[in-house]
């Protein structure tokens, strides 16, 4: 589903696939605000998190993470990295030596917390 990247629409869009896929049992959401929304739905639909149902969020945003009950695994995009290394190829443009183009890529991370399991 799609919609505002926001609490209330995750708790909104939680509740539409509970009605329409009661037998749901994990939740990939777009960013961590998502997925506090659909951690609040679970709560309110007396689903066990992470027994009964998955949650995984997106951003690895700590205050909402580490504070989410249970607490929220999260895809870490590891922007400080990203930031670390475009700063490096602007200084490296800068002094004459810039790469010659191309993509780098960054590898993101699961940090695993509480609203997730390892296997069922």
């Amino acid at each position: 589903m799609f919609g505002s990247w926001s609490e209330g629409w995750g708790r909104d869009a939680t509740a539409i696939l509970l009605e329409r896929y009661p037998d749901i049992d994990g939740f990939v959401c777009g960013s961590d605000q998502i997925a506090r929304g659909t951690l609040e739905t679970l709560r309110d639909f007396a689903r066990s998190v992470p027994e009964d149902v998955s949650v995984i969020g997106y951003d690895n945003w700590e205050v909402l993470a580490t504070n989410s009950r249970p607490e929220l695994t999260s895809i870490d995009c590891r922007l400080q990295e990203l930031g670390r290394r475009s700063a490096q190829r602007i200084f490296e443009a800068i002094a004459g030596e810039p790469l010659s183009g191309g993509t780098e890529f960054v590898a993101p991370r699961v940090v695993m917390r509480g609203s997730t399991v390892i296997s069922r």
